[in-house]
C-alpha cells in the first residue's frame, strides 16, 4: 500500500507548474519553462523519497500549453536524458506516479472540436508518462464528463470516443466517480462497456451515490475491473471541509476518520491517493500511523513522534499555550502515535487567538531577530498591531525567515495552518 499526494508539496519550496501564455510563447521561453518544472518534478521525487512518499500527481502544467495547437516543440526528445533520469529514480525506488487532466478534458462533450482537444490532451499526459519510460500502472485519472441533460445519451458518447484514443492512452486511462452527476454505479457501467480500470473516490461518493452500499462491497465491485498491467488498485481519499461547500477538501487529514476508512479498505490493499491541501504533511501522517500500525519501525516511534512535534508546536502554541503544554506532556510520557495525531488534531482546528497569535509570532521572530534591518523590525511591529489582518504578519515572518534561513522554522509546519 502507497499513501500519495498531488502536485504541489509543502515540506519543500519546489513546483513544477510554471506556466506560459499564448501571447509570450516562444521556443526558447518555452523550453526554458519546462527545463525548470522537471528539475522541479526531480527534487519534489528525491523529497518525496526521503520522506518514504512512494505516491505521488505530477501536475498536467508540468509542460505548458502541452497540447496546444501552437506548440509543436518536441519537448519530449530535448529533454529525453532528464525524463528518463526521472523515470529510472521511480522506478528504482518503487514508486507509482499518475496525472490528472482538468475540468475542460471532456471526452463525452457534445461538440466534436471539445472532443478533439481533450484527445489531444490525453494523447499528452500519456506522452509524458511514456517520456519517463514507465509502464501502464502509472495511471491516466479522467472522469466521465458532463450529463448535457441526458446521462445516457453523454455515457454512451464517453464510450463511443474511448475507441478513438491511442492504446498507450487507452493502457493508461482509468475513470472516477465525480460528486455531481456520474456515481460509482454509472462508472462501473462504463468500465463493464470499455475494460477501463475505476478509481473510487469516498468524498464523491458520499456527495453523490445510487445505493447505500459499505466501502467493501463497493471496492469488492472496484478491483475487479483493475487487471495486472494496471498494477495495484488505486483510491482517491479525502475529507469534507465543515466550513465550505459540500465536496470541498478538508485542510488536513484527520486521523480517527481516517484510520475508520483504512479498517475497511486495508483487505483490498490499495494504493491511495490524499486529496487533501496540507498535501505531503498529512502523506506523513497518515504514512506513519499505518507504518505503526503494521509494526514497522515500531522501535523508532518515539524519535520519529518527537521529530513531527518539533513541526507542530508553534501550530499548537499559536492556538493556545496550554495546548503546546499539553502536548509536549503527552511526547514527553510516550504517548502513542495515534493519541499525538488525534490531540493535534482537535487543536488543529481551533480557532487562532489574537493573543496567542502574538505570542507564538514573537517566539518565532526570535530565530531571525538578530539578522533583520531596522526597517523590517518596524514593520512587523506594525504588522502585529493589525489583528484584523493576522495573515499580513505571517506572511511578513515566512518572507523574513526565507531572507535569513530560519531552516528550524522553515522546516516547521507553522506557516501552513
Amino acid at each position: 500500500m502507497k499513501i500519495g499526494y498531488a502536485c504541489i508539496p509543502l515540506t519543500i519550496n519546489e513546483r513544477t507548474a510554471r506556466g506560459l501564455t499564448l501571447k509570450k510563447f516562444s521556443k526558447e521561453i518555452f523550453l526554458d519553462v519546462v527545463k525548470e518544472n522537471i528539475i522541479g518534478l526531480k527534487k519534489i521525487l528525491e523529497n518525496n523519497e526521503k520522506l518514504n512518499i512512494k505516491l505521488f500527481r505530477i501536475s498536467s502544467d508540468i509542460v505548458p500549453l502541452g497540447s496546444h495547437s501552437i506548440n509543436e516543440i518536441e519537448w519530449y526528445n530535448y529533454f529525453k536524458n532528464e525524463l528518463n533520469e526521472i523515470g529510472e529514480f521511480v522506478k528504482k525506488c518503487g514508486m507509482r506516479v499518475s496525472m490528472h487532466p482538468g475540468q475542460y478534458t471532456v471526452l463525452n462533450a457534445l461538440k466534436d472540436d471539445i472532443v478533439e482537444n481533450a484527445i489531444k490532451d490525453l494523447e499528452y499526459h500519456s506522452k509524458f508518462l511514456d517520456s519517463l519510460g514507465l509502464n501502464s500502472s502509472n495511471k491516466i485519472i479522467l472522469h466521465i464528463g458532463g450529463g448535457y441533460g441526458d446521462k445516457n445519451a453523454a455515457v454512451k458518447r464517453f464510450i463511443e470516443n474511448f475507441k478513438r484514443l491511442s492504446s498507450s492512452v487507452k493502457n493508461r486511462l482509468v475513470i472516477e466517480n465525480d460528486g455531481k452527476i456520474f456515481n460509482i454505479e454509472d462508472v462501473l457501467y462504463v468500465s463493464s462497456k470499455t475494460g477501463i480500470p475505476v478509481i473510487f473516490d469516498n468524498l464523491h461518493h458520499e456527495c453523490n451515490h445510487q445505493k447505500d452500499e459499505s466501502i467493501k462491497e463497493i471496492m469488492n465491485k472496484v478491483i475487479k475491473t483493475w487487471k495486472e498491467k494496471d498494477g495495484n488498485v488505486k483510491v482517491h481519499y479525502s475529507q469534507q471541509n465543515l466550513q465550505k461547500q459540500v465536496g470541498a477538501h478538508s485542510n488536513t487529514i484527520m486521523v480517527k476518520a481516517f484510520l475508520e476508512y483504512y479498517d475497511e479498505i486495508k483487505e483490498f490493499n490499495p494504493d491511495i491517493m490524499l486529496e487533501v491541501k496540507d498535501k505531503d504533511v498529512s502523506a506523513i501522517k497518515c504514512n506513519l500511523i499505518i507504518n505503526n500500525i503494521n509494526n514497522i519501525n515500531k522501535k523508532l516511534i518515539s524519535t520519529i513522534m518527537e521529530k513531527q512535534w518539533a513541526k507542530y508546536k508553534y501550530v499548537l502554541m499559536e492556538r493556545n499555550y496550554k495546548y503546546y503544554k499539553e502536548c509536549s506532556k503527552m511526547v514527553k510520557e510516550k504517548c502513542s502515535l495515534k493519541e499525538f495525531y488525534e490531540y493535534i488534531d482537535e487543536v488543529i482546528n481551533i480557532d487562532v487567538e489574537d493573543g496567542s497569535f502574538i505570542n507564538t509570532a514573537e517566539h518565532v521572530w526570535g530565530y531571525v531577530k538578530d539578522d533583520v534591518t531596522d526597517k523590517e523590525k518596524v514593520h512587523f511591529a506594525k504588522l502585529l498591531l493589525d489583528m484584523l489582518h493576522k495573515e499580513k504578519a505571517k506572511l511578513y515572518l515566512r518572507k523574513l525567515c526565507d531572507r535569513y534561513n530560519a531552516e528550524y522554522i522553515l522546516n516547521s509546519y507553522y506557516f501552513y495552518y
